[in-house]
């Protein structure tokens, strides 16, 4: 008799969600006996006072704590080699909290890792080391609290760091999952309409191609698609006002849930081509990268998961469509609308954000996480996406990408000459 494949599954972390949960630090920092912080704040927050009622709380737990505020957009090793970690070692903080979004929790997590030896952030890459090795060094726990809703880092084991030469790199352990996350909603109200945009586009890209990876699962795609009903809903309203605490928490829950499967079932070929898209020549946020990536990437695996796509499609719409009523061609719609109307990517073209069909199509199919998900995902290994994904299959999914732009561009216009 055939043996069922095991399933891995469960939550390695303690999670509070909800408004207010912020509050819960004072708390964890008196049970862990955890007396000296190194608390690392997006700037912007930091001077906005959006990270002062964390301080008060620090503060109200009689602990220790010093700031770190130089946190980029696209987090540096040189930023976190030369200046985070050497203050993490001369406080000899106990834990670090993470204020911000993706890119500070990324910064926090080069210092986790890296802890008190004398490692570099990138000896942690995931080419390098198993997400459970054993390492002998000591490294702080860590306390993460999102004020976007979008990467899912708080509840999983990867980050995104850039080395010296600016390639964005993936460091990834399960020592870098932080042990508490605290998800409070209220602290989305302030988000600008293109940062809640692209945020939260990559919080549907988790959800949809964790949905569709080869390593889901019962518990991970139960998370999937409960992400994908929430997102759906609440998408349009929430990036037009954050503050509304009905879609800023419906959108906190799809994040969190689609960084369950994140953790575990991991992402697809849309996130291998949005690293490039993030360097020379282009600079796209990264939200908005996975959004003008999605449609041909939907349509390029559309035939190896089109049962997967007919399930994401009613989550998103809550239609309940049978199998002969659908086409991807309908869910590439969807996404293609959800574009436009939150300008994702400006509602340019590709080739209006640099792109050219000869040397910057070539830098892109060059680059090390490009090469790398051709590599591992080889068919003589176990592939993670819906098909197989050669590099000449990535440079026919980026070309298309080029079209539906125009397309995106398109609709957009006349959108708003209807209007």
């Amino acid at each position: 008799m055939a043996r069922i494949e095991m399933m891995e599954f469960g939550i390695m972390q303690r999670l509070f969600q909800g408004s207010g949960c912020l509050k819960k630090i004072v708390d964890i920092l008196d049970n862990e006996g955890w007396k000296r912080v190194m608390l690392i704040a997006d700037p912007y927050l930091y001077k906005a006072g959006v990270v002062a009622p964390v301080e008060e709380c620090i503060k109200e737990a009689g602990a220790e704590y010093i700031v770190f505020t130089n946190v980029r957009p696209n987090p540096e090793v040189v930023t976190i080699e030369k200046e985070a970690i050497p203050a993490f070692k001369e406080f000899k903080a106990d834990v670090i909290i993470a204020v911000g979004g993706g890119s500070t929790m990324d910064t926090a997590k080069g210092v986790v890792l890296v802890g008190d030896s004398d490692h570099g952030v990138m000896d942690f890459t995931i080419d390098k080391i198993r997400h459970d090795e054993k390492f002998d060094h000591k490294m702080p726990a860590m306390i993460a609290l999102p004020t976007t809703a979008g990467t899912g880092s708080e509840v999983c084991r990867n980050a995104v760091i850039c080395d010296e030469s600016g390639l964005k790199l993936v460091p990834s352990h399960d020592s870098i999952l932080p042990q508490y996350a605290l998800m409070d909603p209220d602290l989305l109200a302030g988000m600008p309409f293109k940062v809640a945009a692209a945020t939260s586009v990559d919080a549907f890209t988790h959800a949809l191609e964790t949905l569709t990876n080869t390593n889901a699962n019962d518990f991970t795609r139960t998370f999937s698609l409960r992400a994908l009903e929430l997102i759906g809903e609440s998408i349009r309203p929430f990036v037009a006002n954050p503050a509304v605490p009905k879609w800023a928490n419906m959108m906190s829950l799809g994040c969190m849930y689609a960084g369950f499967s994140l953790g575990l079932a991991s992402i697809g070929q849309d996130h291998v081509i949005t690293h490039p898209m993030s360097e020379d020549p282009f600079h796209m946020p990264h939200g908005d990268a996975c959004g003008m990536a999605l449609p041909p990437v939907i349509e390029y695996n559309g035939a190896g998961c089109k049962e997967l796509y007919r399930q994401a499609y009613n989550a998103v719409t809550g239609k309940r469509l049978a199998p002969e009523e659908f086409e991807v061609q309908m869910l590439i719609d969807w996404v293609v609308d959800l574009n436009v109307d939150l300008r994702i990517a400006d509602n340019k073209t590709f080739e209006e954000w640099g792109y050219n069909d000869g040397e910057v199509l070539e830098l892109m199919l060059n680059h090390p996480i490009v090469q790398l998900g051709v590599r591992i995902n080889s068919p003589n290994e176990q592939c993670e996406y819906p098909r197989y994904t050669s590099i000449d299959d990535y440079r026919d999914i980026i070309q298309r990408m080029n079209v539906y732009s125009k397309a995106q561009a398109e609709r957009a216009k006349a959108k708003k000459t209807s209007v």
